[in-house]
């Protein structure tokens, strides 16, 4: 079985305009870095955008088909971007409430495809009862949680809707690493986690990305904390250039944490213009035939989808 642990779905509206622009200022600084001229950030973006525009999730389950994937964990983004936000809950974007329910629809379409996740900022007035309802209601797993949109997860705010995800049993899942702007990095390190997994010692706690630059960092808290997990969507755009710092990272994480703590994801849609889904998965599955690392085909099938069903309780 193959489990992306990590995936968006997209639709216009559901997204704000000032992260996306960054995001394609991302994809334009990569392509300038031979030449030092910058193309249009906002022209990236516009054509992007009409390739990934998937409001009931075919196209996913069509990706999903096309690389042997069996299941994808799906969530939206609350980035509380709006000048009112997160406590009004007004933005330029669908409602968050609005698209955790849409999410749940798109999984129950695909209901032996797909699970979701809510996501709801701490700082909402109705965060806690956004992720009952998601739970109680709309068959979420868990919670998905982004700190770069302006707050620390070790804020003590947060953790009214900590002990709501212990209490209903739902997974948390953290954003940790870098992120375009206008989202600020520095709320996202994992040392950040650590307070919460020690606070909240049943609850089961995933950072996203293994941290991306701060792998290091995450994977030492893990190491130390038996309720973190990571996932490593998101290496995508690393590998091709860095393909031995990827395979570093993935043997670093199992000997330091496990198989059964470690994760495949993707970060689809946005990841799969840079690298197909069945190119990364091929990538991983060629670890065995690394000469600088040794990986097991046991080691792989568990992180692949093992170490996924298992925590997400999946027959």
């Amino acid at each position: 079985m193959i489990i992306d642990a990590h995936v968006h779905v997209y639709d216009e509206g559901w997204i704000p305009k000032a992260f996306m622009r960054g995001l394609g200022q991302v994809v334009a600084a990569n392509m300038a870095r031979p030449t030092g001229e910058y193309p249009d950030a906002d022209a990236l973006v516009a054509g992007a955008t009409e390739q990934l525009k998937d409001p009931t999730g075919e196209l996913l389950i069509a990706d999903m088909d096309e690389a042997g994937v069996d299941v994808s964990v799906i969530f939206p983004v609350d980035y509380a971007l709006g000048a009112s936000e997160p406590c009004s809950g007004d933005s330029e974007c669908v409602p968050i409430a609005e698209q955790n329910r849409i999410f749940s629809e798109i999984a129950k379409r695909h209901k032996k495809r797909l699970v979701h996740f809510v996501a709801v900022d701490p700082r909402r007035r109705d965060a806690v009862a956004q992720l009952e309802r998601g739970v109680t209601e709309q068959g979420a797993r868990g919670l998905k949680l982004h700190p770069t949109a302006g707050f620390y997860p070790d804020d003590p705010a947060c953790y009214p809707l900590y002990r709501k995800a212990q209490e209903l049993g739902a997974i948390v899942l953290f954003h940790t690493g870098t992120q375009p702007g206008p989202m600020k990095a520095k709320y996202s390190r994992p040392v950040f986690v650590d307070s919460v997994a020690a606070d909240f010692p049943d609850l089961k706690i995933i950072m996203a990305h293994v941290g991306h630059c701060w792998w290091e960092e995450a994977l030492a808290l893990a190491g130390s904390k038996w309720n973190l997990y990571v996932d490593f969507s998101g290496w995508q755009r690393a590998f091709p250039a860095h393909a031995d710092k990827f395979y570093r990272m993935l043997r670093s994480a199992l000997d330091e944490i496990g198989p059964w703590r470690v994760m495949y994801g993707t970060d689809n849609p946005y990841l799969k213009l840079m690298m197909p889904s069945k190119n990364y998965i091929a990538a991983v599955r060629d670890a065995v035939n690394r000469k600088d690392h040794s990986f097991s085909k046991e080691e792989l099938d568990i992180i692949m989808g093992g170490a996924a069903a298992r925590l997400l309780k999946l027959d």
